[in-house]
């Protein structure tokens, strides 16, 4: 199949006689080409003939993350859940919770991928014209070549420059703002990073530069960290759903009023991660994605692990696609303390009320005789004189916000940034759960 960009304008009808369609054929192929598949649809007394419309996916049963990496030890060294199709490439996660895993993509595959990015920078103003400074890293991580790819197809003129692994911060500022970059892809976290590597250097990141939208992906943009970027950039700020086993499924519009699915590649369904059932539009649950595309590596009824919502509604930007929340968060990021269900975007509100503490922080995690303890490291970049002041502040709204005590230790400006290797990373790791070295 070859996406067509116009049928997030058709209407729902069309969109569900179109998935329909694409998901006998998924899987048919999947029947044909993949044994991972036959193998659990024949256990659950499955065949393509009982898939006949886009409904009845929920008659297939569900893949997890711990079913893939069984499968690559099962069969080494890709596992057979890739298929018998010609690939051309392989990409991997970031390996952030495990071991890598590979993915494999056929030519089909990957142009595809393309067009469903250059989906998201048409709807989000990209065009001929503008140039575009990737500064994610090129590794066997898909965002970095999948983004560069869109980019090119949707003509902006791509500077591949790649993380601060590679290109330093100083000179990636020095590149934007003498080639006249117009659009600039990196994570959030780095965004912010650097804005303060330019005023350290006497530059106005709104006002010394050219970028007037930026995109972020690999890690969660908080509403928060967006108006920052915003505001010290002067620019449009997008943020990036997606993952290397899904590639490119939704995109934000220019109303940034949630995530359209891209529906004509992919089903999404939200679940009750307790009872399984399907949650109603506004509620959240976890999110399960099925590939509708893909040859190789095709996922159907994968849960990813994430929690969200269907938003209710259509957007004002007229697409038909439905929409779905932000990410709140991963259920294996969901962190018990003292029986409380935290987040680490939870501490974000808490730390923006001030207007006082950087954008990088680290929730540390520890148990002292047998009680759960939690401390929050974070840049201050107040006036010495308020330090204290602003200390127990923090520490003040974090009970109200979180409903348990928190201990704050404060760092001058740019600690953090140095040791959690803002530059290098990939994405960030917001939490140290040090519970687990103790058990």
């Amino acid at each position: 199949m070859e996406i067509d960009l116009d049928t997030e304008y058709a209407s729902r009808d069309e969109i569900y006689a179109l998935q329909s369609r694409e998901l006998r054929e998924l899987v048919m192929r999947c029947w044909e080409h993949v044994p991972f598949y036959r193998r659990i649809w024949e256990k659950a007394g499955i065949t393509p003939a009982d898939i006949k419309e886009a409904s009845d996916i929920k008659k297939l049963p569900f893949v997890t993350k711990q079913d893939i990496i069984d499968n690559i030890a099962e069969y080494p060294p890709f596992g057979d859940f890739q298929g018998g199709y010609n690939s051309v490439r392989i990409q991997t996660s970031t390996g952030s919770t495990g071991m890598p895993k590979p993915i494999f993509h056929t030519m089909s595959d990957w142009d595809n991928i393309a067009l469903l990015w250059k989906r998201r920078f048409r709807t989000q103003g990209i065009k001929e014209g503008d140039i575009a400074q990737v500064a994610f890293a090129y590794t066997l991580f898909i965002v970095g070549f999948s983004a560069t790819e869109g980019l090119m197809r949707a003509g902006a003129l791509v500077i591949p420059a790649g993380s601060g692994a590679v290109t330093s911060s100083e000179r990636q500022l020095e590149i934007a703002r003498n080639w006249g970059t117009t659009v600039f892809c990196c994570t959030g976290s780095y965004m912010l990073h650097l804005a303060n590597v330019a005023e350290q250097a006497g530059m106005d990141p709104g006002k010394d530069f050219k970028i007037r939208i930026s995109i972020h992906a690999a890690e969660p943009l908080t509403e928060s960290m967006r108006r920052e970027i915003q505001s010290r950039w002067h620019c449009k700020t997008y943020d990036t759903y997606g993952s290397v086993e899904t590639s490119a499924p939704m995109y934000e519009c220019q109303f940034q009023n949630g995530h359209h699915i891209n529906e004509d590649a992919y089903i999404y369904e939200i679940l009750n991660p307790e009872t399984g059932e399907e949650a109603m539009p506004g509620e959240d649950g976890e999110v399960v994605a099925t590939t509708l595309f893909k040859e190789a590596a095709p996922l159907v009824r994968y849960k990813i692990g994430d929690i969200a919502g269907f938003l209710p509604g259509n957007c004002q930007c007229g697409s038909n696609f439905v929409r779905m929340s932000k990410v709140k968060g991963r259920i294996d990021e969901m962190m018990k303390v003292k029986g409380v269900g935290l987040y680490p975007t939870d501490f974000e509100a808490a730390l923006k009320k001030f207007q006082v503490f950087g954008s990088e922080y680290l929730i540390v995690i520890n148990r002292e005789n047998s009680q759960d303890t939690v401390k929050l490291r974070v840049e201050y970049t107040g006036d010495n004189e308020a330090t204290d002041f602003y200390k127990q502040d923090l520490i003040r709204e974090l009970r109200s916000k979180l409903g348990l005590g928190c201990e704050v230790e404060l760092l001058p400006k740019g600690a953090l940034d140095k040791e959690l290797n803002v530059e290098e990373r990939i994405k960030y790791k917001r939490v140290l759960d040090l519970r687990k070295k103790e058990d």
